[in-house]
């Protein structure tokens, strides 16, 4: 009888210590957040930004982090890049657009690299959809003016093609007039285009036919964003 006894009581732990095993074997991890409860812990994976430095998932959904300054995302439309390091964020801009909800972002030199001129020198990112019927040469075209005179080019050939980082833009100067240039840089994608301006202040030789706009500051440090334009569209 007690043989009996004893080896009921085994079989009852034997059995309590499988489910326990059963239990923490199958269990999801967990890890405590900031408030003291337990969150399912979030996969490994890391997206990487603009500037080759990368970031992981948090919070409730596992969503990627905001890569940091200097890196820009722009949900919106898909892309993010690398800020120059002389520009900021001009909220005020685009605050300020009202109805034009063409302008996506506006970015300003700083003053002490601005220094030189009472106007900042500019960045400014647009959007423009292509209508149904229409192709995106239709759409750079229609939204291109040389500001000087209020005229809109004829064709395509008056830009030229630009290939960086294996993108290719179509860059046109629309303005080149007491010592202010502006250089337009649009990037056609299957369903819209987007515009990359660059505004130059306090350039003294604007007047010389050979002047070479891609090698203006601005122009080039805009450039240099464009060179690290990544399609943010994908990540989670």
């Amino acid at each position: 009888m007690k043989q009996l006894f004893f080896f009921v009581v085994l079989l009852v732990i034997l059995g309590i210590a499988g489910f326990l095993y059963r239990a923490t074997m199958e269990a999801p991890l967990h890890d405590t957040n900031s408030s003291g409860n337990t969150a399912a812990a979030c996969p490994a994976d890391a997206k990487v930004c603009p500037d080759g430095s990368s970031v992981g998932r948090s919070g409730p959904s596992c969503a990627f982090a905001a890569c940091p300054l200097p890196n820009v995302e722009l949900p919106q439309l898909g892309i993010g890049f690398v800020l120059p390091a002389t520009f900021t964020a001009n909220l005020d801009a685009v605050a300020s657009a009202g109805a034009d909800d063409s302008l996506i972002a506006a970015y300003e030199k700083s003053a002490i690299a601005n220094a030189t001129s009472t106007q900042p020198d500019s960045i400014v990112v647009r959007r423009y959809a292509i209508p149904a019927g229409k192709d995106a040469n239709a759409v750079m075209l229609a939204h291109t003016m040389y500001e000087s005179s209020g005229m809109q080019p004829g064709s395509m050939e008056a830009f030229t093609p630009v290939i960086i980082n294996g993108k290719t833009y179509q860059m046109i100067t629309v303005e080149r007039f007491e010592a202010q240039v502006h250089v337009l840089y649009y990037l056609p994608r299957d369903t819209d285009v987007l515009r990359f301006e660059a505004t130059e202040h306090n350039v003294n030789d604007w007047t010389d036919a050979n002047l070479d706009v891609r090698a203006l500051p601005t122009v080039a440090a805009l450039e240099k964003m464009l060179s690290t334009l990544t399609d943010t569209s994908g990540a989670q």
